[in-house]
């Protein structure tokens, strides 16, 4: 049996914090040699905060404003008495029963993360879709497949996610780039299939918005964390728009093509140079630390 700190992010959550949270405790008291519950009211406007407050084992920490997802997590993880941190939202979506498959990897994992399934999680075409091209996005940025890189279920290590405060997102997109950083800095991450349930309440994710700030956190951390990977395509269509011209030059035999090829060659170069760059420049930040 192990000690673990459970974070619940919270934000109009009436409808099924009182559920949450006593399937928590149940679980907490027949699982766990030690146990810490956080729930982080994000200013909520409705009795998200009231109902936690009556159990006298969870804290609850209110923020006087909404500082998103992401900055709630960020803030309990100071308050973490525990090396282990689970992470889980207040919204129904998860039965508690899932943990206990993600524990038995706790030992040798960095983070291990449940990786939802079922009619639930999978949601209209568009999103499947939409989720399919992130899933390739993600695996040409960290070289590895991700079943699943936002799940809010997971397990990981204080000291581990600590180091990287700074660069995690506050918003929904949170879970996304710790994952991306942990794979990008050779953490072991374990990915363990859980069954999504049904939202209680309304959704607080906006498709469209959310996407958007998802990709610029995706190419932000493909920047600073993976540079290569970020000049790369820049390098190739650049090295094939050069190929094209000395083709068309060959055939028509005009300078112009001639001088196209040229500019294309030496961009792609270019390209290349600067993400070899950031690539050592990146990797000497990192030896150092």
């Amino acid at each position: 049996m192990m000690a673990l700190s459970i974070i619940i992010p919270a934000y109009d959550e009436e409808k099924s914090i009182k559920e949450t949270l006593e399937e928590v405790l149940t679980f907490c008291k027949n699982n766990l040699k030690e146990y810490q519950v956080i729930v982080v009211d994000d200013a909520s406007a409705d009795n998200t905060p009231a109902i936690a407050a009556r159990y006298g084992e969870v804290t609850v920490m209110k923020n006087p404003v909404n500082i998103g997802y992401g900055g709630s997590i960020k803030k309990a993880l100071s308050e973490a008495r525990y090396e282990h941190v689970l992470i889980m939202d207040a919204d129904g979506t998860y039965s508690v029963g899932e943990i206990k498959k993600l524990l038995p990897f706790v030992g040798d994992f960095d983070m291990v993360v449940g990786a939802r399934q079922g009619r639930h999680y999978r949601g209209s075409l568009m999103k499947r879709f939409s989720r399919f091209l992130f899933y390739l996005l993600l695996k040409y940025v960290t070289g590895e497949s991700i079943p699943d890189a936002n799940s809010g279920l997971r397990i990981f290590k204080k000291s581990v996610v600590m180091k990287f405060t700074d660069d995690l997102c506050s918003g929904f997109s949170f879970t996304t780039t710790i994952t991306i950083i942990m794979l990008s800095n050779q953490y072991l991450i374990k990915f363990i299939p859980i069954e999504y349930k049904k939202r209680i309440g309304k959704s607080k994710v906006r498709f469209v918005r959310d996407s958007l700030r998802t990709i610029q956190i995706l190419l932000q951390n493909i920047s600073y964390y993976n540079p290569i990977k970020a000049f790369l395509p820049f390098s190739a269509v650049s090295i094939l728009a050069a190929e094209y011209f000395a083709l068309r030059y060959v055939i028509a035999d005009l300078d112009v093509y001639l001088l196209c090829a040229v500019i294309f060659s030496v961009s792609s170069m270019l390209f290349f140079a600067f993400g070899l760059m950031g690539h050592i420049i990146v990797t000497g930040k990192r030896n150092r630390s």
